[in-house]
């Protein structure tokens, strides 16, 4: 199942790659949505490839019902992402995230380019699961919740660029 999004910011490539490879925004992202910031870590910076890699527990009740039995009271998703090193107008990434102890994950590219006096940042992933009989179920949850959460985040890093 495919994951697109794209949202506009009104700040350029680079002060939203800077926010990007800022551990406290990092954290920040790692609490989003009411999850717990279980850690993040950047390697590198703005001006050459870093990566960032955040671990966070949410609540269960944030997937379907019927698959709650499975996981317990809490879930433990780890994100990643490795971006490039500057090289033009734009800068690229890789993203996974992992739900620890279930079947579902996302992976894809991220993308960061101009636009006028802001920048667009987009988002083309895929979800998969592997599993028999309920392998769509639990691939629409996990596309769902990947997509909220990257909504989520971009508010947030609305509301951070804004106070800057």
């Amino acid at each position: 199942m495919d994951i697109t999004h794209r949202h506009r910011f009104d700040a350029s490539v680079d002060e939203v790659i800077a926010m990007l490879a800022d551990e406290s925004f990092a954290h920040l992202r790692g609490a989003t949505g009411g999850a717990h910031d279980g850690g993040a870590i950047v390697t590198g910076g703005p001006d050459e490839a870093f990566s960032v890699s955040i671990r966070r527990t949410i609540p269960s009740t944030t997937i379907p019902q019927e698959f709650r039995g499975f996981v317990g009271s809490t879930l433990t998703v780890k994100y990643t992402e490795a971006w490039q090193a500057p090289g033009g107008d734009s800068r690229h990434a890789t993203f996974a995230v992992e739900i620890m102890g279930a079947p579902g994950h996302a992976s894809g590219r991220l993308d960061v380019a101009p636009d006028g006096d802001g920048s667009i940042f987009a988002v083309d992933g895929s979800v998969s699961v592997k599993v028999p009989l309920f392998g769509a179920i639990i691939a629409k949850a996990v596309h769902n919740a990947v997509l909220e959460g990257i909504k989520a985040e971009l508010a947030d890093a609305d509301a951070w660029l804004a106070a800057r």
